[in-house]
């Protein structure tokens, strides 16, 4: 019998993240996130002038990592940008949705471009597998499969983008083969791990694409023309030097802190702040950190007490 999406969502709140094996096909639900499209003869050209990415080098049915920023070269909202056959898909947080779905509107003016909310008829599901084999096994359409070859850390994950009313057929050939159910919570994990930042309401225009390492995994262009704060972004990466980056990190904790919390020296002083964090076992953390660099070997907290140790101060840059 095929579950609903519903059925879905109760079993994954059963689920703990303990419960994933990376050694078998594994699908999740990731009710986090959500999708806005964009449309219209000048959707190109529209998103192309405004998106810290070079939306003209997208072919159709590839993805890049893109970003939103202010006029002060701030993120206000990351995403990945798929380019379809005749439209723009944005997947991103789903508390971002309506909030960029109305900046973005802000922006048409005249424009030749219809900007959709998908996130009442559209689900994302995640996808890991222990080879690539076993993702072609699902016989996915192009335009409902996503590889996701270029993210950094996902040689075995993809992303699928369904219609409501087609999740029933998807659902039945999962069921016909060997994929098990994880929570929705892996992915998150997964992303931390390769050191995917996602920014969401409370890190929205905190963060330069470099604090977040955004410019290191393929989500700035610096040779596409201009868009919303490109000036202090290539400012950046020609004349200065980063003085914040992204770290992973760990912490012995069962409560996971507020992403955008402050993470404080041992004499109090602010070293930087929480991008993402998820929870790995019951009394473990895995962060995502925008240090400042001159921090790297001071002990580091958050809510004041809670130890934080660094994964790795390396940068590649």
């Amino acid at each position: 019998m095929t579950d609903t999406l519903q059925q879905i969502v109760e079993q994954q709140h059963t689920l703990t993240v303990e419960q994933y094996a990376a050694d078998k096909p594994s699908f999740m639900l990731l009710t986090q996130l959500s999708v806005i499209q964009v449309e219209g003869e000048e959707a190109q050209g529209f998103l192309q002038n405004l998106l810290t990415n070079d939306v003209n080098d997208l072919a159709v049915n590839q993805s890049q990592l893109s970003a939103f920023c202010n006029a002060k070269g701030r993120i206000f909202a990351q995403f990945l940008l798929i380019r379809r056959s005749d439209y723009y898909q944005l997947v991103l947080p789903d508390a971002m949705c309506t909030t960029l779905h109305q900046r973005l509107s802000m922006y048409v003016l005249r424009s030749k471009v219809t900007i959709s909310n998908m996130s009442e008829s559209m689900s994302c599901f995640g996808f890991t597998h222990p080879d690539n084999d076993s993702a072609q096994t699902l016989n996915l359409d192009d335009e409902l499969y996503q590889q996701n070859e270029q993210l950094p850390g996902d040689d075995n994950r993809c992303l699928a983008i369904v219609n409501n009313d087609d999740a029933t057929a998807l659902l039945n050939t999962i069921n016909q083969q060997t994929w098990q159910l994880s929570s929705e919570k892996v992915w998150d994990l997964l992303d931390i791990e390769a050191g995917l930042p996602s920014i969401t309401v409370n890190t929205k225009e905190k963060f330069t694409p470099q604090q977040i390492n955004f410019d290191l995994i393929g989500g700035v262009s610096f040779k596409k023309g201009c868009y919303p704060g490109q000036e202090v972004v290539a400012r950046m990466h020609y004349l200065g030097k980063a003085s914040r980056r992204l770290f992973p990190a760990m912490a012995t904790s069962s409560a996971l802190p507020e992403l955008g919390d402050e993470v404080l020296t041992a004499s109090g002083d602010v070293a930087g702040h929480i991008v993402s964090a998820q929870q790995e076992d019951g009394q473990t953390i895995k962060l995502l950190l925008a240090l400042k660099l001159s921090e790297l070997d001071s002990e580091l907290v958050f809510n004041k007490t809670t130890a934080l140790t660094l994964l790795s101060k390396d940068v590649s840059e």
